[in-house]
């Protein structure tokens, strides 16, 4: 099995995951961590499974790639499910974090049954993807129309007000001039 192509591709979102580091130290800007879109951890488990690795070989590569304790939660998944530990069992204290737990969840529910049954975890990815896509789609929909009505209305009642005295005040005024 030749790993070479999955290791390109993650090395490459670990440099594009770390261009803000300041310095030779390797730390993020401003020493904070993001969580990574789970969109992006979904495409890289999506990238590892078409490559060959198994589900907790997956896990661990991309969490070891990841910064910070969401990397490290999946890195985790991976050595617990590696050791043989149930499924339940390994995700567990992943799903009970707070800042990552409903992400965890996610990644899991989208991975259980392909650990269970033992079926390729693509389709499952890549249907998940498509769910995350056409959420953010409708959240932004929704962000779009509000701004739409808050710039909307100010704007309208600022041009109101000239239309009435440029246009529809010397109208009437001519019309009422011709009628006397």
């Amino acid at each position: 099995m030749d790993l070479k192509p999955l290791i390109a591709a993650l090395s490459s979102i670990l440099a594009f995951l770390l261009m803000e580091s300041d310095g030779p130290g390797g730390r993020l800007a401003d020493e904070q961590v993001s969580t990574p879109s789970l969109s992006l951890v979904l495409a890289l488990l999506g990238v590892a499974v078409r490559q060959g690795a198994s589900l907790p070989r997956a896990l661990g590569v991309v969490g070891g790639l990841l910064p910070g304790p969401y990397g490290l939660r999946m890195v985790r998944v991976a050595h617990l499910l590696g050791r043989g530990n149930g499924w339940d069992l390994s995700w567990s204290g992943a799903i009970g974090d707070p800042d990552y737990g409903q992400s965890m969840q996610v990644l899991a529910d989208c991975l259980e049954p392909s650990w269970r049954l033992g079926s390729s975890p693509l389709t499952r990815i890549e249907t998940t993807l498509r769910q995350l896509d056409y959420h953010a789609r409708s959240v932004l929909a929704r962000a779009t129309a509000a701004i739409t009505v808050r710039l909307l209305v100010p704007t309208g009642l600022c041009i109101l007000p000239a239309f009435v005295l440029i246009g529809v005040i010397p109208c009437i005024a001519a019309f009422v001039g011709r009628i006397s």
